[in-house]
């Protein structure tokens, strides 16, 4: 039997290329090879592809439309995204594979830039009623050009402690806890560098916890794996380091939260997927305060290095590594083939 040609796609201009780099390499580590045949793909920094040859040398980078014939020669059965943040995990790489028609793992391009948006997300997670604390919006401009009045506005909608978070970022990356105005002055200018939108939030304190979502084949309902408990080591949160330093913090799985809370946990987690329409997988970051939670973020391509918590979720649910990734391309496929049949009977019906 012919095995199935999948694409690992990895890299990219972005702060997260690095987490992304890892991620690829474990996929490639941990997938299939009696069922799946592999070919990496590497994004520089520069956003030149790498994609190896018929002959399955690597070659020099290549601009994206080089790449993209001599991917489309190999004629690949899936790709799977392995990218974090910008240009992978945004709507970017997802929008280059449906023109291509090109089956893909994770969300559809509405869901992926909805979810990498914290601004936007944080809209669907009100018009669904899914708790999350409060927050505002400062730009680059803004701070620039009337700094008294976005201070004035921090402390009266906000106050202290507060968070800061680069609107479309992920893994953490220029993530800041100021506990009053002189931290704030100090490192909103650092968090405005990742894209010039900065999400300013409540700081919440509680114990962290996260859920990832499965999507299912056969079009049944995506099911919440069991809740992972985090507990930072050597930072205050659960920031860069703490997510992707060996030891820098204790993981639980499943989460010490009782049956009531886990199954609440994993009921809004389920929720979210649903609300920003994410698919094959999603894992959201919420804060327990006392019997309360709170919805952070929702993450469309949960890391999956090492120290990851999507496959140590699916482990405990049951599924090795190598199952994980064969679930994830299986769901990707079958949501390609209805994409494509949805296509013929919108196209057919189009008035001309």
């Amino acid at each position: 039997m012919r095995k199935i040609r999948v694409a690992v796609i990895m890299g990219g201009r972005t702060a997260e290329h690095a987490i992304s780099l890892a991620t690829g390499s474990m996929v490639l580590s941990q997938i299939d090879r009696r069922k799946y045949a592999v070919t990496p793909v590497i994004i520089s920094r520069a956003g030149r592809w790498s994609v190896p040859t018929a002959s399955g040398r690597r070659g020099r980078f290549l601009p994206v439309g080089a790449a993209l014939s001599r991917l489309l020669k190999s004629r690949i059965d899936c790709v799977f995204i392995a990218m974090h943040g910008p240009y992978g995990e945004d709507g970017t790489i997802q929008g280059m594979m449906e023109m291509l028609d090109l089956p893909y793992t994770g969300s559809d391009v509405c869901a992926s830039a909805l979810a990498m948006d914290k601004a936007k997300a944080k809209e669907v997670y009100h018009a669904w009623k899914i708790p999350t604390p409060p927050s505002l919006i400062i730009e680059d401009r803004d701070w620039r050009q009337h700094r008294a009045a976005c201070l004035s506005r921090i402390r009266r909608q906000i106050g202290y402690p507060l968070v800061l978070k680069p609107v479309r970022l992920g893994s953490s990356v220029g993530i800041f806890i100021c506990k009053n105005p002189r931290a704030l002055m100090k490192k909103l200018p650092s968090s405005l560098a990742y894209g010039g939108r900065v999400l300013v939030e409540k700081f919440t304190r509680g114990r962290e916890v996260t859920c990832a979502v499965l999507d299912t084949p056969g079009g049944e309902a995506p099911i919440a794996l069991p809740p992972t408990e985090i507990i930072p080591r050597t930072r205050a949160y659960f920031d860069y380091h703490a997510k992707y330093t060996p030891g820098a913090s204790i993981e639980i799985t499943p989460a010490r939260i009782g049956p009531a809370m886990t199954r609440k946990v994993q009921n809004l987690a389920l929720k979210v997927h649903v609300a920003l329409g994410c698919s094959g997988m999603s894992r959201t970051d919420l804060i327990m305060k006392g019997k309360r939670l709170y919805v952070l973020e929702t993450n469309t391509i949960p890391g999956m290095t090492r120290t990851s918590l999507l496959p140590q979720a699916a482990r405990a649910h049951g599924l090795n590594f190598p199952q994980l990734l064969d679930r994830i391309i299986s769901v990707a496929m079958e949501s390609h083939r209805k994409r494509r049949l949805y296509n013929r009977v919108r196209e057919g019906g189009r008035t001309r």
